[in-house]
């Protein structure tokens, strides 16, 4: 039985991705042969939701931060994500595809099957991600949890932090790894703009609630006195 079909117009991209999935597979298990882990490379070099060299300007409003967690990255190991991904996605688009040549009697554009091949495989990753955040053994002794954000200090990096107007922050764990987040005051007789430091109290979604700490309060009284 001949496989052309899997390269025919329409149907080439869900194989690409499929074959791309594949390969990922393929490399992760050479790389564990050699005595060491893509996925955890990966997963290191991109442990946040943003990267710690790359700003994203996410001042007006927190929905962009909303979609990425809700993607699970920063919670789940970046390959495997990528792979579930892959995997809806491209799994997805030959079966359409399929159901269109036989309702039809030819593929579809592969555009138009494409959109709700990446609904499926974005959902792919939700799911998946999700269980492996869960299941999966966490290094303990090279990361912290977003349970521990609670109580670190972190300095406004983009735009300015009021109620209702979450701005991006980082800090610095004890591991020496930089974390982005999202900030916003807990009650609105304080903000913070960018340098300024404040105190993680609580979570809320992907939105951390902060008050000013001794350094901010300082500063503060110093600025009214001068």
């Amino acid at each position: 039985m001949t496989m052309d079909w899997l390269f025919a117009d329409g149907v080439a991209p869900f194989s690409v991705a499929l074959l791309l999935m594949f390969g990922l597979g393929l490399m992760e298990i050479i790389s564990l042969i050699l005595g060491a882990s893509l996925s955890a490379h990966v997963h290191h070099t991109l442990p946040d939701i943003h990267h710690p060299d790359t700003h994203l300007d996410l001042n007006a409003s927190h929905g962009f931060a909303d979609v990425l967690g809700w993607l699970q990255i920063g919670r789940a190991p970046f390959l495997i994500l990528l792979v579930l991904f892959l995997l809806g996605f491209g799994l997805s688009g030959i079966l359409l595809q399929q159901l269109c040549l036989y309702l039809l009697g030819h593929y579809a554009h592969g555009g138009l099957m494409a959109v709700p091949s990446v609904l499926i495989g974005a959902s792919n990753m939700h799911i998946g991600g999700r269980l492996a955040h869960r299941y999966l053994p966490k290094d303990e002794t090279e990361s912290i949890s977003t349970e521990q954000f609670i109580g670190q200090t972190v300095t406004v990096t983009v735009g300015e932090a009021r109620l209702g107007h979450p701005a991006e922050a980082k800090f610095k764990d004890k591991f020496g790894h930089t974390h982005y987040v999202m900030v916003e005051p807990d009650e609105d007789s304080y903000y913070f703009i960018e340098a300024e430091t404040a105190l993680i109290i609580r979570q809320e979604g992907q939105i951390y609630r902060v008050v000013p700490n001794i350094d901010h309060l300082i500063a503060k009284t110093r600025n009214l006195s001068s």
